[in-house]
């Protein structure tokens, strides 16, 4: 019932009893003036009323016509208010359409978001997918496009995955199929991802481009690696005299050189509270030799061999150069212990390249952190250095306090990425168990060849990531795992979100 229509009904009765109440006024004044008939003629006189013309009304007509104008208008409103008072009823109490039944709202519509689409492994590709109401018992995958053209790269009958109940986030891995085509770095390619229930689709997301780790930029593009050719051997026994080849150009170690601009201090170390050992003038030419951690001071050499360290906005300084510079390590560095295993990247983010890994239980320097201090730029027991997230770390706050401020990518070369990568998984004679039962990684962690801390590392599983589980220890504080890049090892529960009733149906077993 529309607020008009009530409005309207009040408004209408209102008038009926207004004109009611003047009506019955008028007819009781009426009545007080009644004055009694004269007395007409003398004693005995009659008068014969019957023999005078009728003037009452006799026809409805004529009696409407006669009636006061108050009558008149409740004769018109009367059925105007009762027709609407009718329709009011009819209108609250029989429902559209004849159903019987409220019309419910209708739900949200589901929605599809690509967190990241990344290469993590040889014939491997992860594709985590942010969901938004999807209806119970509703699964994800996910489909490769080269341009426009649908790209059928991976075995679809693998690439299923539910989203998590709680954080409504699905993690789908495309497997490389047998006899795939072949990428080609000239073209773009992009993931999408798609929810469907039973067998129909009901959501898909925008494309996402995909990342191609550097690690597996060669088995993803199929990219050979040439060997080097033999040298030719020459027809004749005895060859002839030729202009000989030059030899290698053995790369020389340049010194690098900046340019003053303006007047400015040489300090005795990187820091503007250090002690002042000399001027730089405008033009002066200065050799470079190291740069800080934070890469905001250079080690300088002048022409009078004056040593000593000055700030890079003094410099005209080749910046490519410069980024290449060795790197000057105080004595006093604070350090960290590794609280849970996980990537060392070259840049503050998770989507930087990974490089190498730190391990529970090592020790780590810290060099630098990033704006919000959830990044540390550090060096691992292997000499490698990158950034690893704060999570990681058991760090004391006055510590991280201390650290210089940076956002500066590690230079990473291809050797190096190469050597960090962990060890291929060693074939087994007989594949484990499929028990159907997965979990989500909660925490980066160590993938160990026995359930106990000592054992030897195997490979890292990763936040975010799915695994199969395959098994548990009788206490249940460790699972035998696959993970995303095949290989199957023991991680400890912290690392795992579990559903209860998915840990009550894995096995036992050591």
């Amino acid at each position: 019932m529309s607020q008009e229509i009530i409005i309207a009904l009040v408004v209408g009765a209102f008038l009926i009893a207004a004109i009611a109440f003047i009506v019955i006024r008028r007819r009781r004044a009426a009545q007080q003036d009644e004055l009694p008939l004269p007395d007409i003629g003398g004693i005995g006189a009659t008068i014969d009323y019957t023999s005078l013309p009728e003037d009452e009304p006799r026809t409805p007509g004529e009696r409407f016509r006669a009636a006061p104008p108050a009558v008149k208008a409740l004769v018109i409103l009367a059925p105007i208010v009762l027709i609407g008072v009718i329709a009011v009823l009819t209108l609250t109490f029989a429902p559209f359409g004849g159903s019987g039944a409220t019309p419910t709202p209708l739900p949200p519509p589901p929605r599809l978001a690509i967190e990241r689409a990344e290469v993590v492994g040889k014939g491997k590709i992860v594709v985590v997918v942010k969901t938004e109401n999807l209806p119970p018992g509703a699964t994800v995958t996910a489909l490769i496009r080269e341009g426009d053209q649908e790209f059928p790269w991976f075995d679809p009958n693998t690439a299923i995955a539910q989203p998590d109940p709680l954080s409504g986030e699905a993690q789908v891995v495309l497997d490389r199929r047998s006899g795939a085509p072949t990428p080609r770095q000239s073209e773009t390619y992009t993931v999408i991802a798609i929810a469907r229930e039973a067998s129909s689709e009901i959501a898909r997301s925008d494309p996402a481009p995909l990342d191609v780790l550097q690690p597996f930029f060669n088995d993803f593009y199929a990219v050979a690696v040439e060997p080097t050719p033999a040298p030719a051997m020459a027809p004749t026994a005895t060859p002839a005299p030729a202009t000989p080849a030059p030899s290698p150009t053995l790369v020389a170690t340049q010194e690098l050189t900046g340019t003053a601009t303006i007047v400015g201090n040489i300090r005795r170390a990187p820091n503007r509270d250090a002690e002042v050992v000399g001027r730089l003038t405008p033009g002066e030419v200065v050799t470079l030799f190291e740069r800080s951690i934070d890469g905001e001071w250079y080690r300088i050499s002048t022409s009078a061999g004056l040593d000593g360290w000055v700030s890079r906005t003094l410099l005209i300084v080749d910046q490519e150069q410069a980024a290449q510079l060795p790197v000057a390590m105080p004595d006093n560095l604070p350090q960290a212990t590794v609280f849970n295993g996980g990537n060392v990247r070259t840049s503050p983010s998770l989507r930087g390249l990974v490089i190498d890994q730190i391990n529970a239980g090592e020790s780590v320097i810290l060099l630098a952190r990033n704006a919000d201090s959830t990044w540390l730029k550090i060096i691992n027991e292997r000499q490698i250095t990158g950034w690893v997230s704060r999570t990681l770390l058991t760090i004391a706050p006055n510590d991280l306090r201390k650290l210089p401020v940076s956002s500066e990518t590690v230079p990473t070369p291809l050797p190096a990425t190469v050597a960090a990568l962990p060890p291929p998984p060693t074939p087994r004679a007989t594949a484990p168990p499929v028990t159907g039962l997965t979990a989500i990684v909660f925490n980066g962690g160590n993938v160990r060849a026995a359930p106990n801390l000592r054992a030897q590392v195997l490979d890292q599983v990763n936040a975010r990531e799915t695994v199969q589980l395959l098994s548990k220890t009788p206490d249940g504080n460790w699972y035998r795992i696959t993970n995303i890049r095949g290989v199957t090892g023991w991680v400890n529960r912290t690392l795992l979100t579990v559903d209860p009733d998915v840990a009550r149906r894995v096995p036992v077993g050591q």
